[in-house]
């Protein structure tokens, strides 16, 4: 099992697996913990997880949310 959680230091969404504890954002390279983040999905199989992270960025951009802007979208 995955979960997409939302880093709490950039807001970007990241794949991790259920069991994992920490997870470093490649995007800041924070550490994050798996149990205090937020989770906006899960999926049974990686390639799931992977087409729900990607839709739920388009989302976002459709929107015209910026995450780096001061209107970040909330997940």
């Amino acid at each position: 099992m995955y979960s997409v959680i939302v880093c709490y230091n950039c807001g970007q969404l990241l794949l991790t697996k259920r069991k994992q504890k920490t997870r470093e954002c490649p995007h800041c390279e924070v550490r994050i913990s798996t149990e205090r983040a937020r989770v906006v999905g899960s999926a049974t199989t990686a390639r799931e997880a992977s087409e729900l992270v990607r839709t739920l960025k388009q989302k976002k951009e459709k929107m015209g949310f910026d995450a780096d802007g001061d209107n970040a979208f909330k997940y």
